[in-house]
């Protein structure tokens, strides 16, 4: 019999306080969480800034599937599969702008912005068969808003998009529902990570040492308390808050001008981080909201897109302002984003390996942000939609 290796020995902790570095790597899983999570939950698609006016529309992937978001003549905004009734060739194919009417490309069978056939080329050729446009228009999908969000679902029979988000939408709700915003930033990598790593960095804030910036103006990443408190909430959405205290030293940092530009609801150099099961989070700074939605395309890369929004109708210095404080802590050139990704990517690299096969996520520390509480409740909710124990996510595994 061949000996176990060292690292395969599972850790004497609970089987909820360790996970499985097979459900990072192996291809059967990331399959399933295509077909059993994101084919089946509301997925972030835009900020409806992006399809403000009609013809506005915005292209996305949702599992397997290319999605375009519309705003019509009528003001309503549509989703729809992006794929040609036709020969099933992508009917749109930039990834934002402003139509009339969508032709695809391959054969000119033209789609008004409610998704309705309008038109066929060299039409007579279909007399004989009788051919119904009405039959064929694009497909629809589900599109719901909260608070300027716009998400769809290919889950003609998922629940209404309030019911699944139910309390968490109550950190952000004001902030973002109460006064226009808009995307001031926008920029977008593939990384050579498992979704659910960079997902998890987005949800613990043990690593918060890892950041400079971070150490600088949040002294409770070093200490034993925080004011803010990890939130586990249903559906496997959560994040980390306080109420209403500050919890950024931005002046420690070097920032001026975070004084009086706060966002509604909160307190000048407040921070709130909510994560949205299974890929979202919403991180408001005080004065600006980073948003970030991950497309996972193979076990090991992820398409993530960044947004950063601010108030529309800022005067200039104000803006300038928001967008520097953004860029600084999360642009593509900043501090913190960039050391994000190298964290998450020296993990996928080193897993493939398979040399240590599992991972500790046991720290207990009375919810504070560094607690990994918020971690397991989110791989409780995963394992209850994959039918499958993150810890041990393989009947017969050795």
């Amino acid at each position: 019999m061949t000996p176990m290796k060292p690292g395969h020995r599972k850790p004497d902790l609970p089987d909820t306080h360790y996970v499985d570095n097979r459900i990072y790597t192996d291809e059967t899983i990331f399959r399933e969480e295509q077909r059993e999570i994101f084919a089946k939950t509301w997925q972030f698609a835009c900020h409806e800034s992006e399809v403000a006016n009609p013809g506005d529309y915005r292209c996305t992937q949702v599992a397997d599937s290319a999605i375009v978001v519309v705003r019509g003549e009528d003001g309503v905004v549509r989703g729809f599969h992006n794929a040609c009734r036709h020969r099933s060739a992508e009917v749109v194919r930039e990834e934002s702008g402003n139509a009339r009417s969508f032709t695809c490309f391959y054969h000119q069978w033209n789609y008004a912005l409610d998704g309705t056939l309008r038109a066929v080329a060299k039409p007579a050729g279909y007399e004989a068969v009788r051919l119904d446009k009405s039959e064929l228009g694009l497909l629809p999908v589900r599109v719901e808003a909260f608070a300027g969000l716009l998400f769809v679902c290919l889950d003609p029979e998922v629940e209404p998009l309030q019911d699944f988000l139910g309390p968490v939408t109550g950190p952000f709700v004001q902030p973002m529902g109460t006064i226009p915003l808009e995307v001031f930033h926008f920029h977008k990598a593939v990384v050579k990570t498992n979704w659910k790593l960079f997902n998890e960095n987005n949800t613990e804030r043990y690593h918060s040492m890892l950041h400079v910036l971070n150490r600088k103006t949040q002294p409770w990443v070093l200490g034993k308390t925080s004011p803010m408190k990890l939130r586990m909430l249903p559906n496997g959405h959560g994040g980390y808050w306080s109420d209403g205290e500050a919890t950024v030293a931005y002046d420690r940092g070097g920032f001026s001008g975070v004084t009086g530009d706060a966002l509604p609801g909160l307190r000048d150099d407040e921070m709130r981080v909510i994560n949205l099961f299974p890929d979202m989070m919403i991180n408001i700074r005080s004065n600006v909201v980073r948003l970030d939605r991950l497309i996972p395309l193979d076990p090991g890369h992820t398409l993530i897109e960044w947004r950063g929004l601010g108030v529309r109708g800022d005067d200039a210095a104000t803006h300038a302002t928001r967008l520097r404080h953004h860029n600084t802590f999360w642009g593509p050139a900043g501090r913190n984003l960039p050391e994000d990704i190298i964290a998450v990517e020296s993990q996928f690299r080193a897993m493939r390996s398979d040399a240590v096969r599992y991972s500790v996520i046991a720290r207990e520390e009375d919810h504070n942000p560094t607690d990994d509480i918020s971690v397991r409740a989110y791989y409780a909710e995963w394992g209850r939609r994959m039918n499958r124990s993150a810890s041990s996510p393989f009947a017969d595994a050795a």
